[in-house]
C-alpha cells in the first residue's frame, strides 16, 4: 500500500511513521509539497502515484486563526480542497483529520457524527470546510480531540510546568476526551486495512470475509470518562508522579484581567460520541492506559 501523508512532521505524521513502518510511505510537509499549491500537489501525486492520502496537515494554532483568518482559511480550507482535486483526479482514497472545534459547545450528552456543526471559531470554520471537501469526493472525516503525541502538547506543557511551579491554573468547564497520537494513527490505518483486504480478497475471487470500512465522518477520540483540562492536568501529575497542585478556575476566571480580544472561543463541551467508529471496527482506545503508556 502506498500512503502519502501530509502534516509528516507534526505529532500525527511522527505516530504515522511508526505506524506505517512496513508499507510505502511519503511523508510531506510545507516545505515538501505545498497543500495551497495545486500544482505542487499535483506533481507530488505524478511521481509518487499514492494509493491513499492521509491529510494531517492543518494550520492549528487556534488563536493564531482569528488573527490570519486569510492564512488559515488558505491552508485548512483550499489547501485541502485542493488535495481532494487531485484526489479525485487520480483515485486516491483520502482520510482528512478534522477536530471537536466544528460544534459551538452547547451539547450535553456525546456529540454523534451525524449532528449539526455550528462552529465558533476561525479555526473551527476552516477545518469544517475542509471537512465539505473530503466528503465531495467520497473521502474519511476523522474528528478528534485534545491530541498529544511526539511534539509540542498539553502533557508535556503540564510536564515542564510542573518542573517550576508547585500549583498550576486549569480550567475546569472545558470538557471533553484526550487522544493519543498513535492510537489515532492506528485508527487510520485500520480503515485504509479494511479496503486492502476486500481488495485482496475479491482479486484471489474469494468471498469476501470482511467489508471495507464505509467513507463518511468518524468521531475518533480516546475512550473512557469525559475529563475537563484542570482533571486531564491532575490525571497527568498523578501518573507522572509529579507533586504539583492543580487550581480548578472557569474559562472567565483564567482570561480575568487579560485582553481577550485576539482569544478563539472554545466549545464548552466536545466529547464526542465514539459509537459508529466502534461499529465499524476503527480501533479505539481507553484514554487513561494510552496517557500511561505515553508518560511511562
Amino acid at each position: 500500500m502506498k500512503v502519502l501523508v501530509t502534516g509528516g512532521h507534526g505529532q500525527l505524521g511522527h505516530a504515522l511513521s511508526e505506524v506505517l513502518k512496513d508499507e510505502v510511505t511519503l511523508f510531506t510537509d510545507s516545505d515538501d509539497m505545498d497543500i495551497t499549491d495545486l500544482e505542487a500537489i499535483e506533481k507530488t501525486f505524478i511521481k509518487f502515484k499514492p494509493e491513499w492520502l492521509f491529510h494531517c496537515a492543518a494550520y492549528t494554532n487556534v488563536d493564531g486563526c482569528e488573527e490570519n483568518k486569510d492564512i488559515c482559511t488558505l491552508v485548512n480550507d483550499r489547501g485541502t480542497e485542493n488535495l481532494a482535486i487531485s484526489c479525485q483526479k487520480h483515485g486516491v482514497k483520502m482520510i482528512y483529520i478534522s477536530t471537536d472545534y466544528v460544534f459551538d459547545g452547547t451539547a450535553t450528552s456525546p456529540i454523534k457524527p451525524d449532528a449539526t456543526p455550528n462552529p465558533i471559531s476561525v479555526y473551527g470554520a476552516t477545518k469544517l470546510a475542509g471537512e465539505k471537501h473530503t466528503l465531495a469526493v467520497g473521502g474519511y472525516v476523522l474528528r478528534t480531540s485534545w491530541v498529544y503525541g511526539d511534539g509540542k502538547n498539553f502533557v508535556k506543557t503540564m510536564i515542564d510546568l510542573s518542573e517550576k511551579y508547585p500549583e498550576l491554573t486549569v480550567v475546569s468547564d472545558q470538557v471533553g476526551r484526550p487522544t493519543y497520537a498513535l492510537d489515532l494513527a492506528r485508527a487510520m490505518y485500520d480503515i485504509s486495512l479494511s479496503t486492502l483486504r476486500h481488495c485482496e480478497e475479491l482479486a484471489t475471487r474469494q468471498s469476501p470475509s470482511s467489508t471495507p470500512i464505509p467513507p463518511g465522518i468518524y468521531h475518533v477520540t480516546g475512550d473512557g470518562p469525559i475529563i475537563s483540562w484542570a482533571d486531564f492536568a491532575k490525571k497527568i501529575f498523578e501518573i507522572a508522579g509529579k507533586n504539583s497542585n492543580v487550581k480548578y478556575v472557569t474559562t472567565e476566571e483564567y482570561y480575568a484581567g487579560k485582553d481577550t480580544s485576539k482569544i478563539a472561543n472554545r466549545p464548552a463541551y466536545s466529547a464526542l460520541d465514539l459509537t459508529k467508529a466502534k461499529e465499524g471496527g476503527i480501533y479505539i482506545a481507553d484514554w487513561e492506559e494510552s496517557l500511561n503508556l505515553y508518560l511511562n
